[in-house]
């Protein structure tokens, strides 16, 4: 733990999450009988505050990551702010979504994404993300990179951190 702290300078959040697997080996050990007692029963795990500090964008923010990524001559980059900024989707639910999830359901424009614990929820879409991946789907029938393969959460956590 102390290395994790004063050599690596990982956050307390990190700590405690390293620590959490370390404890969770041991007990299994315990459990298993491979092991008597656990050596990590006492150890203290930093505090973490229940509350994060981390904001999201403002309004002007935003408006300019997603100007810019209109403006970029990669198509995907437009398609993934939108999805995440004004729908709110999780990274990996962007990146799992496929042009052929696109779809109308009771008259209305709907993104169907899978999400955490497999659940299937309907996304009604704006007419802008709409439009765009229709076009999107015209080009291409899946949400892939320059390379041509499909874009994973890493590829897409590097877009967005290029384009803010």
């Amino acid at each position: 733990m102390r290395w994790l702290q004063d050599v690596r300078r990982y956050q307390p959040s990190t700590v405690s999450r390293r620590l959490s697997v370390v404890v969770g080996f041991y007990r299994v050990c315990v459990i298993d009988a491979i092991l008597a007692h656990s050596p990590a029963d006492y150890v203290r795990r930093p505090t973490v505050p229940t509350e994060s500090p981390t904001l999201g964008l403002g309004h002007l923010q935003f408006e300019s990551l997603i100007t810019t990524a209109r403006k970029s001559p990669n198509p995907n980059d437009f398609a993934l702010v939108a999805l995440l900024g004004l729908l709110g989707l999780r990274i990996f639910e962007v990146c799992r979504s496929n042009i052929a999830d696109l779809g109308e359901e009771h008259g209305h424009r709907v993104l169907r994404v899978r999400g955490k614990g497999g659940k299937v929820v309907l996304v009604p879409l704006p007419a802008p993300s709409h439009r765009l991946g229709r076009q999107r789907a015209q080009q291409r029938a899946d949400p892939a990179n320059t390379h041509g393969a499909r874009m994973d959460r890493y590829a897409a956590a590097r877009r967005v951190k290029h384009l803010a």
